[in-house]
């Protein structure tokens, strides 16, 4: 966005894919201002319950959500925690969130390890805790035990990992939880994808990695595009120069900045930067963010998208935007090393995008649906859940990016400044390994500042409407939207993993991601563009063949499988199959009870023939147990460590490890499976 006078038209962050032009058309101040005046009234009302806790952000010289005393780099003091939705007992939801839980059972099982060394810090809110739709935030918390004010750790722990589609567990709530607590967010199609991001970050953190202290910027500055020019001069441009200047800092030291601008911020380059040779520890990118009407069969796989350098403008493009003009997930190779990234993508809809419209004109008569549904951009989650190994974290904005984000004024009167220090801060966080939902606590005090003063605003406004300043009053309202909208996907926790000055760098090809076979989703053949014809029925895979379909009710965004269609005879013939599939179902089950606690054991023996001769039960008693693990499905893990001599017995130990990691992988096989038959029988 960018403007320089009262009579100057804002132009907005976002390219649709279908014409070619602007998301919206550019708006003048006095518009703004018309629409904030009548918007604010009932956000207000709908958010009054939220601004005790920003009311508190505002106060004191508390700087992030923790209480004090405790020290939130540390997890042992700041405890982990992962929210589900609710799910009854034994439904089909519940077996959906059991299949994800499981697969994401390292990454729970290392947060529980880092969590609970000095207190018990380490929650898993689901079933009867897990969050229930209609919730407000304050009600949800209330029900865990906690109430506005910083976090304690002892009744909820600061770092919370959401778990699920923003259609069940909607943004509002994670914007508004954020505030006080450090908030991600993961949601994939498949459960192999939630296993590929759970062993990636394991690997990361405790496989040896130490990457190079390496950050690139991507400044795209479209000809004759006033957005993409203002966010390359007066955003990324700046953080390059300040980053630069970091590097001479002491405890900055080893730091390179890469700058990818103007031409260089094409496809080509910009393909090599996420996955290809020149990927480095962190990514921050400036640019339009790709935007698909409601019901394209392209929206939730590429809204948010970043349209790159190659596209020539809003004068001399028209009509649909071809795909080689921008990055989607789509464009990831299967062979990416995308292993400890966190990329920060500045774009509209770079993070996600809800089912209505924020900011629409008349959004305070009736909210404009822009979506079949909430979800998140299509980047971040091929980003997270590469089987190669994934990023570890993404920042990118939910809705659409305004310049306010980064430019202040009065709202179209007067000289624009430029305000930067969210952004700085944020970065400098992360570059001294900072744990990235901690960093972005910088942008929840913009937000509860800007939404405190803006409720103030409201209340002058209802008594006397002659004292407020409209242009203000709009210039707060937009900005208070935007900073709301920054949201980090993935789990809060992590941070760079990083070589220290003199160490040397284990790069992302010296380490190895452990992966199951990951199910292509279930998708009609791709269009060219946009503008394409949608696929026919005929092109579309069978449900019962679909490789991926787990129990898919909901979390990943799928319908309800429908009821046997009817017929003379449907009810005796689906009866019959209803008794056969009740017993299969019951077997099935025993056989998910069998897999609720794995045990994996390392026995050595001097007499090999006879230990591969004996049954397990001879293998006990006769052979010498060295290692034991056990992990049952509720995060419980019991750990017997080999040692020789006083010493843990790292060979040994490390093929335990080895046999432990395949046994989770045939475990996660076995229950999705089984949940796939399941799944496919209740049709009956």
């Amino acid at each position: 966005m960018t403007e320089a006078s009262e009579d100057t038209k804002l132009h907005f962050n976002g390219i649709d894919a279908a014409t070619g032009t602007y998301l919206f058309e550019p708006m003048s101040s006095a518009d703004l201002a018309d629409v904030a005046t009548g918007k604010t009234r009932e956000k207000a009302e709908r958010e009054r319950e939220h601004l005790a806790e920003l009311e508190f952000r505002t106060k004191g010289e508390a700087h992030f959500g923790v209480k004090e005393g405790i020290d939130a780099t540390k997890l042992e003091q700041a405890g982990w925690g992962v929210i589900f939705a609710a799910a009854t007992a034994g439904s089909p939801e519940e077996l959906e969130i059991e299949a994800i839980r499981e697969a994401l059972s390292p990454l729970l099982a290392l947060r529980k390890s880092q969590a609970t060394l000095l207190h018990d810090r380490y929650k898993e809110y689901r079933g009867p805790l897990g969050y229930r739709p209609g919730e407000s935030k304050q009600k949800y918390l209330a029900r865990l035990g906690a109430g506005p004010g910083p976090a304690d750790p002892d009744k909820v722990p600061y770092y919370l990992l959401i778990v699920g589609s923003p259609q069940v567990i909607p943004y509002h709530v994670q914007y508004q939880i954020d505030v006080q607590y450090a908030v991600g967010r993961l949601h994939f199609d498949t459960v192999d994808e939630y296993a590929n991001y759970a062993r990636s970050v394991v690997a990361a953190e405790t496989g040896g990695l130490s990457l190079a202290r390496e950050l690139a910027f991507i400044g795209v500055a479209n000809p004759d595009d006033p957005a993409t020019q203002l966010s390359r001069k007066n955003l990324v441009g700046p953080l390059a120069d300040m980053a630069e200047s970091w590097a001479k800092e002491p405890e900055m030291a080893g730091w390179t900045v890469g700058r990818y601008f103007d031409a260089n911020a094409d496809k080509a380059t910009v393909s090599q930067l996420f996955g290809g040779p020149k990927t480095p520890a962190l990514i921050f990118s400036g640019s339009h963010g790709m935007g698909f009407a409601k019901g394209d069969p392209l929206q939730e796989r590429r809204q948010g998208a970043l349209l790159l350098q190659d596209w020539p403008g809003p004068k001399k493009w028209r009509g649909p935007i071809k795909d080689d003009l921008y990055f989607s997930g789509d464009d990831l190779s299967s062979d990416a090393g995308l292993l400890g990234l966190i990329a920060f993508n500045f774009a509209c809809y770079g993070a996600g995008t809800p089912e209505h419209d924020e900011f629409a004109k008349q959004a305070f008569k009736e909210r404009k649906p822009i979506a079949d549904r909430a979800f998140v951009a299509g980047l971040p989650r091929k980003l997270l859940g590469h089987p190669k190994g994934g990023a570890l974290a993404t920042i990118g904005h939910v809705e659409r990016a305004w310049g306010y984000s980064f430019m202040w004024g009065s709202g179209g009167r007067g000289p624009q400044i430029s305000q930067l220090a969210v952004f700085e801060s944020t970065l400098r966080a992360l570059m001294k390994g900072v744990p990235v939902g901690m960093a972005l606590e910088y942008f929840n005090e913009r937000y509860a500042e800007m939404a405190s003063d803006l409720s103030r605003q409201i209340e002058e406004l209802e008594y006397d409407p002659g004292a407020v300043d409209a242009y203000a009053l709009a210039n707060m309202w937009t900005s208070s939207n935007d900073a709301r909208g920054y949201a980090v996907m993935g789990d809060p926790a992590v941070r760079l993993v990083l070589a220290d000055v003199g160490q040397a760098v284990h790069g992302r090809e010296s380490i190895t991601v452990s992966t199951a076979p990951t199910a292509e989703p279930a998708s009609a053949p791709e269009p060219a563009n946009s503008a394409a014809p949608e696929p026919t029925p005929a092109s579309e895979p069978e449900p019962a063949s679909s490789p991926e379909l787990v129990a898919a009710f909901g979390l990943f965004g799928r319908d309800k499988p429908s009821d046997v269609a009817s017929s003379p005879d449907a009810g005796e013939t689906k009866g019959v199959f209803q008794t056969f599939a009740h017993k299969v179902i019951d077997t099935l089950s025993k056989v998910i009870e069998d897999a609720v606690t794995l045990e994996v054991r390392t026995y050595v023996s001097s007499n090999m023939n006879a230990a591969a001769a004996a049954d397990r039960g001879t293998l006990a008693r006769d052979g010498d147990l060295r290692a034991f693990t056990r992990i049952s499905i509720d995060g419980d893990i019991d750990v017997l460590v080999p040692e020789n001599d006083g010493a843990i017995d790292t060979e040994l130990w490390n093929l335990h490890v080895e046999l432990v990691k395949q046994a989770q992988i045939a475990r996660a096989e076995t229950v999705k499976t089984v949940l796939s038959a399941i799944s496919g029988i209740a049709k009956l």
